[in-house]
């Protein structure tokens, strides 16, 4: 009676351990179905939970180059539309300055042309300053030196020597000299204003000023054809500089079109990695269900299960 008892006790913790495998294989299978994944957590398959994390952060690395890129991109087509408003400007001064020449202008008509160069002098300023939507200056080279950020900073009674204005002013270049260079995962945000502009004595600051101080002066005849031709050649220096300047920018916002899609591309590689290494096999995890769930009920309806 007693071999009964106890063989009857493991026909039925046999019969409960396979129903309790059954059911947790047909959880694993549902789990599988409802989130897609084959490995959800290391335990599932070391080694691929292992790849998986690899490939997770080389695709979070180059989704933070992409964001990188793009800050760049947007800071480098600012500096590029700003100068090609800097560019319009210097063309009005070369037609101002021509004009200036005209012998037949009064000291009246001379003080006009004075006033409208004074204005585009203060807006040149502004553009030179001008800063990305981050609130970093576009044209400050490896940095400003101010805390006001700034990469051109305005004086009255200027150190410097070669300052044409009536009242000693001058434009001096305020941040570190040089140029951050691209990378091939990354783009400058900035571009050294002191190669655009100008440096300390010789910028597009003085030219003007060479050509205000003249026109105020009321100078006239050889002096003031003098002054003016100085002007036209200091200004063609400048354009040149910011023909240069924009070149750059164009070749460095072309360069970021290309990195883009390599970006793009690279990401793509890195997610199909990853869903190759953890993601279900829909078709294999339909079958598997399927029969994890007739043996589960099989399990269930089996006689010994119920003694």
């Amino acid at each position: 009676m007693s071999l009964y008892r106890v063989s009857t006790l493991n026909t039925f913790d046999n019969a409960r351990l396979n129903i309790q495998q059954r059911q947790s294989q047909l959880g694993v299978s549902q789990e599988q179905l409802s989130s897609g994944k084959r490995v959800a957590k290391a335990s599932d398959d070391a080694v691929a939970a292992t790849l998986s994390e690899r490939t997770q952060n080389r695709l979070r690395r180059t989704e933070a180059d992409l964001r990188g890129l793009e800050a760049s991109r947007r800071s480098l087509a600012q500096a590029e539309s700003t100068l090609g408003t800097v560019s319009e400007l210097y063309a009005r001064v070369k037609e101002l300055v021509v004009q200036a020449g005209n012998g037949v202008l009064n000291a009246s008509d001379k003080a006009s042309i004075a006033n409208e160069l004074s204005g585009i002098r203060e807006q040149l300023v502004g553009f030179s300053n001008q800063k990305d939507t981050a609130g970093s200056p576009l044209f400050a080279g490896l940095g400003p030196l101010n805390t006001q950020g700034d990469a051109f900073v305005e004086v009255l009674s200027a150190p410097v020597a070669t300052s044409y204005g009536p009242d000693g002013r001058a434009v001096n270049w305020d941040a570190l000299d040089g140029q951050y260079a691209a990378t091939p995962t990354s783009l400058p945000r900035s571009i050294d204003g002191s190669l655009v502009f100008g440096d300390n004595g010789a910028n597009i600051w003085e030219t003007l000023d060479r050509a205000i101080g003249a026109l105020e002066s009321n100078l006239t005849g050889a002096a003031l054809t003098t002054e003016l031709d100085q002007v036209h050649a200091e200004l063609a220096v400048r354009e040149d500089s910011l023909l240069a300047a924009r070149g750059k920018l164009g070749d460095w916002l072309n360069r970021a079109d290309n990195m883009e899609l390599l970006f793009e591309d690279r990401s793509v590689a890195y997610e199909k990695e990853n869903s190759e290494l953890t993601d279900v096999d829909m078709l294999k995890a339909v079958t598997d269900f399927q029969m994890n769930q007739t043996a589960y009920q099989a399990a269930r309806k089996c006689p010994c299960s119920t003694i």
